[in-house]
């Protein structure tokens, strides 16, 4: 009974660990920064890329007829290659120049064409300087 225990436990683990391994795969996503993108599309269109990286100027943001925001990002760090983004929603409310986004969409003819735009909260808040005094509402 001590080897069938083991054989059965050792093929359950293995399983199991394959399960995991196949679900995880098929949801997890590589998240691209903008000069990655740009050395991967090169002529070609790239469907459902999710890139991160941070807004830049100069951002228009059209409301009427429909909601249009049209920006560009960069690298966080080092490259300063921008590219262009077309977002066809609500702004979201930290959306500014110099904030890190989540973009999921499609990279057509050089223009990020987002389906999701998520912006990213600071990693540090700043504590407020002594003596001042909070804002209430």
């Amino acid at each position: 009974m001590g080897k069938v225990f083991i054989s059965l436990v050792a093929a359950f683990v293995i399983i199991g660990a394959a399960i995991v391994f196949w679900a995880t795969t098929g949801t997890s996503s590589l998240v691209l920064m903008p000069s990655e993108l740009i050395t991967k599309a090169q002529a070609k269109d790239l469907p459902r890329v999710r890139v991160g990286g941070r807004v830049v100027d100069p951002i228009s943001y059209q409301t009427e007829p429909t909601m249009v925001l049209r920006f560009s990002v960069k690298d966080p760090k080092g490259s300063e290659q921008t590219v262009p983004v077309v977002y066809e929603g609500l702004k979201p409310d930290m959306f500014a120049a110099g904030r890190d986004v989540l973009i999921d969409g499609d990279f057509v003819a050089g223009t990020l064409r987002a389906a999701k735009l998520q912006t990213q909260c600071p990693s540090k808040y700043e504590p407020a300087a002594p003596g001042a005094v909070a804002e209430q509402k």
